[in-house]
Formats: structure tokens, sequence, C-alpha cells
């Protein structure tokens, strides 16, 4: 059984939360990366999941679809829907 690993790093600018980070907008969200200020290539993969409730929301407007984990995240297969390249 694979387990994913979303390995938790200090993102550019500092003031965010070290963690991993995922969003819950859809890969067809229009302007995606711009929305979520993160460089296109960072959108060139998605992984589909079951939130386990255990996600804290990134502090401010945009905690309403920007989620984190401040440490290393594991998802089960028992979890996992689909991933791929997106169409970016």
């Amino acid at each position: 059984t694979i387990v994913w690993r979303f390995k938790a790093e200090q993102p550019p600018p500092v003031y965010h939360p070290f963690g991993a980070y995922f969003t819950t907008l859809s890969q067809e969200t229009q302007n995606l990366a711009q929305r979520l200020r993160i460089p296109l290539d960072k959108t060139q993969f998605f992984f589909s999941f079951d939130d386990a409730g255990d996600l804290k929301s990134l502090p401010g407007g945009r905690g309403r679809y920007v989620l984190y984990s401040p440490h290393d995240y594991l998802v089960e297969a028992s979890r996992q829907h689909d991933s791929g390249e997106t169409d970016q």
C-alpha cells in the first residue's frame, strides 16, 4: 500500500506558517496559481483525498480554501482518490 507523504516546509514569504499546504479549490479553477499566490509550476500535479479534519486553515481570507499541516502530512490509501498531471 502506498502512503502519500507531503513534506512540511517554510514557504516564502516567511510570515506564512511552516507546513505542508493544500487547497480545497478544484484543479479546474480559473487562474488557480494566481488565486493561491503560488508559481504556476506548483499546479503541475494534483492529489485528491478525503480530509481527516486535522488540517488547519491559513490565517486570513484565504483560509476558506487554503489548509495546512504544521508537519509532514501522511495520506493512507483508504483516503486517496485520484492524482496525476494537470492540463497546465
